[in-house]
């Protein structure tokens, strides 16, 4: 499709590749649009029934790159990578995420919005938000305490807690754990979910959507709030303590954080 997403199909199954394997498949702003047109496509061959979403080289996605989130528009980057992750949330057909070596920050944000994830056991999972000075918009949050509880959703955002692919599975992050490589498994996922009546996937899929939005109701109960918590997350982009966590990063070093 693109240098930086692939996208192939077989039988009734895509596949959408991240092809960016140099910088550990990091999200740049063309990226994150590549992979919304990707899973747009997707949605409108009405032929297609499933997709795996996977990513070429040692991990399935290290998170943001830092160029895109560094300088004075950083914040830039916050429209294209919410559209992704909305594209893959409500595209019509199952998402099946295949993740190996890694998926942290953006990447995980990522794997989340799938409806499904299939890891190899020993992949490193998590979302180091708070150890960059990144805040987590508010659907993100709620996607991962959805999935894990809001104990765990804590501890993954306001403690830094990683996981393993084997310790996601316990913690419900996670469907399935392989040892090796996730291509088999994912494919067996993939052709399992294309055989099935695929009105009634699809139906599920748009049920659970609903009841998500319902039970949740946030966004219309209370957008005073939400916008508040917008606010947050394009404050934390343009400040000082984002450029000193990324800083920090490049040169191994512990930050020196000052809430501002």
């Amino acid at each position: 499709m693109t240098d930086l997403v692939g996208l192939e199909y077989s039988g009734h199954i895509a596949h959408v590749t991240l092809t960016r394997p140099g910088r550990r498949n990091a999200l740049s702003i063309e990226m994150c649009d590549d992979i919304t047109r990707a899973v747009h496509e997707v949605a409108e061959r009405r032929e297609i029934r499933v997709a795996v979403l996977s990513g070429e080289g040692e991990v399935f996605c290290a998170g943001a790159d830092l160029s895109a989130v560094s300088g004075p528009h950083a914040a830039d980057f916050i429209g294209p990578f919410e559209r992704m992750l909305e594209g893959v949330a409500r595209c019509r057909v199952p998402v099946i995420a295949a993740i190996h070596g890694a998926a942290l920050g953006g990447g995980l944000q990522l794997a989340t919005a799938c409806d499904f994830r299939v890891a190899a056991t020993n992949a490193i999972l998590g979302i180091p938000s708070s150890r960059l000075g990144v805040v987590v918009n508010f659907e993100n949050v709620r996607r991962l305490a959805l999935l894990v509880g809001i104990s765990v959703a804590k501890e993954i955002l306001m403690a830094g807690r990683t996981s393993s692919g084997a310790e996601g599975l316990a913690l419900g992050l996670i469907n399935e754990c392989v040892e090796g490589a996730v291509g088999e498994a994912s494919e067996r996922w993939a052709r399992d979910i294309a055989a099935l009546a695929p009105l009634s996937v699809q139906g599920a899929k748009r049920s659970f959507e609903v009841l998500v939005d319902h039970a949740a109701n946030a966004r219309r109960a209370a957008p005073d709030d939400v916008a508040a918590l917008d606010a947050l997350v394009r404050e934390a982009y343009e400040s000082a303590d984002l450029k000193e966590g990324l800083a920090a990063l490049r040169e191994k070093r512990p930050s020196n954080f000052r809430g501002r």
